[in-house]
């Protein structure tokens, strides 16, 4: 019978690569067995995750209030409108809440395909997408048909919140907040907990602090966005260019690499 895990020293159980607890387990996870293709998922700077949460918001507020009221980034709320107009039979409100969630499922399946194919160079591309497509749809008229906007809206956003999922040691989304609020909330937690051991407390306090600055950033845009859509029409598309370009560069800064031509070993 092997001996229980519980019996066995933790310093005993640490030298060895015991896992002591499902956390540790983990953790210990061997990385040859992940994808090779989702290991071009570089975590990214907190000043990089703070720029696209707030563009996440900006394109969002946007959206919504010029363009049927209908979420570009945030899909649970498409699916609860997407619900209630099928209940109530309201077929006319079920396909433009329909719409994002199919440009989302393919934006995701592009960042995928990217990132099997071109490895690190898929980050720059899809930025380089995402930028060329928020500055072209900032010159349509109002008159633009709304499902088709919200739809590259959404195929875009999901490439840039497929593509940046990690700031530092933590995962987060730069186009909606549950998930980083839960993280803030557990982050506090553990920087609170007076029984915590010392690591753990520091490693919730730097939870807390990325993922709040996050979350502050995505208000801030939803702000701006708000702010922007009636006066500026489509054109105020154009304030996400400054953040994405800015994160473009950082990214090309830190990883030159990610514009060479070799693409990503596919064995």
């Amino acid at each position: 019978m092997e001996p229980s895990i519980a019996l066995i020293p933790l310093g005993v159980a640490r030298e060895n690569h015991i896992p002591t607890r499902i956390h540790d387990t983990l953790c210990l996870s061997n990385p040859s067995t992940m994808s090779v293709y989702d290991a071009v998922i570089q975590p990214e700077a907190l000043p990089d995750a703070m720029l696209l949460a707030s563009t996440g918001g900006l394109l969002d507020a946007i959206v919504y209030l010029n363009h049927g009221h209908v979420f570009a980034n945030a899909m649970t709320g498409n699916v609860i409108f997407l619900g209630i107009a099928f209940v109530d039979r309201n077929w006319g409100g079920v396909v433009p809440h329909l719409v994002p969630l199919v440009g989302f499922l393919a934006g995701v399946l592009t960042s995928k395909h990217l990132r099997t194919r071109l490895g690190i160079r898929s980050v720059l591309l899809g930025l380089g997408l995402e930028i060329a497509a928020v500055f072209a749809l900032g010159w349509l008229p109002r008159t633009f048909p709304e499902m088709a906007f919200t739809g590259i809206i959404a195929y875009v956003a999901a490439i840039q919140v497929a593509s940046f999922r990690r700031v530092d040691r933590f995962a987060y989304n730069s186009t909606f907040l549950t998930g980083n609020l839960r993280d803030v909330a557990e982050g506090l937690y553990e920087f609170l907990n007076p029984t915590a051991p010392a690591e753990v407390r520091e490693r919730g306090r730097a939870q807390a602090r990325a993922l709040g600055l996050i979350c502050l950033c995505f208000l801030a845009g939803v702000i701006i966005g708000a702010w922007a859509a009636p006066r500026l029409a489509n054109r105020a598309l154009w304030l996400a260019e400054p953040p994405l370009l800015a994160v473009a560069v950082l990214s090309f800064r830190r990883n030159p690499t990610a514009a060479s031509p070799t693409p990503v070993n596919s064995r």
